[in-house]
């Protein structure tokens, strides 16, 4: 997909665990919008790693969950913004497939605002959702497959802490980036219903809300 196709497409980016799918895939299903979710593609992105084009997710493919989550928690956010820089090119290709599509819809924690700013994204055709890290914490902690990883540290009590405040130093970062470059955000804290978050959504890309 060329570069000025990119900068047509709406993108709702930000940190882990914000609703960010559940948004993504309403606005997608309503407006018939070819969508990209960058979470389903990740096992095959790491499947054609080069160690010399993507050193930081050829390091990742060799770690163990418990080595990933018991390293300093300032080397995990670094490195979580390395991985997706060197994703950037791998979802490039993909959007290929939609050259003749028009405007789609990314969504991700790839898609940070300093990435999306070099595709040419407009500030009107990108949201950035970070949630608080009390909403974080409890709704990461209901999911089960978070257990299942957790229950292969050494340490899961220390890992779980680690995992949660990488997210949300994360998050403060892409609050950074997005206000340095003119994007919104949103910030989720459990007091507004999804409904009326959707309504912020259509009403900030500009499209028809009764859908």
């Amino acid at each position: 997909m060329p570069n000025d196709s990119i900068s047509q497409c709406f993108v709702i980016g930000g940190s882990p665990c914000s609703g960010k799918s559940t948004l993504a895939e309403r606005l997608s299903q309503a407006y018939s919008l070819p969508y990209y979710k960058v979470d389903d593609h990740e096992r095959r992105h790491m499947a054609t790693v080069d160690p010399q084009l993507h050193p930081t997710m050829a390091a990742y493919s060799k770690m163990s969950w418990d080595q990933i989550w018991s390293r300093p928690v300032d080397v995990q956010v670094e490195e979580e913004f390395a991985f997706y820089r060197e994703r950037a090119t791998m979802i490039q290709e993909d959007l290929l497939e939609f050259a003749n599509h028009g405007s789609i819809l990314l969504e991700g924690t790839a898609f940070f605002p300093d990435l999306v700013a070099e595709w040419g994204i407009q500030p009107e055709h990108a949201l950035f959702i970070v949630p608080t890290k009390t909403f974080q914490r409890h709704h990461y902690g209901q999911r089960p497959w978070i257990k299942m990883i957790l229950e292969s540290c050494a340490e899961p009590d220390q890992a779980f802490a680690n995992w949660m405040e990488r997210d949300y130093r994360f998050g403060l970062e892409i609050i950074q980036q997005a206000q340095k470059m003119g994007y919104r955000t949103l910030i989720i804290d459990g007091t507004r219903d999804i409904d009326y978050i959707y309504s912020m959504l259509l009403e900030h890309f500009s499209l028809n809300r009764t859908k």
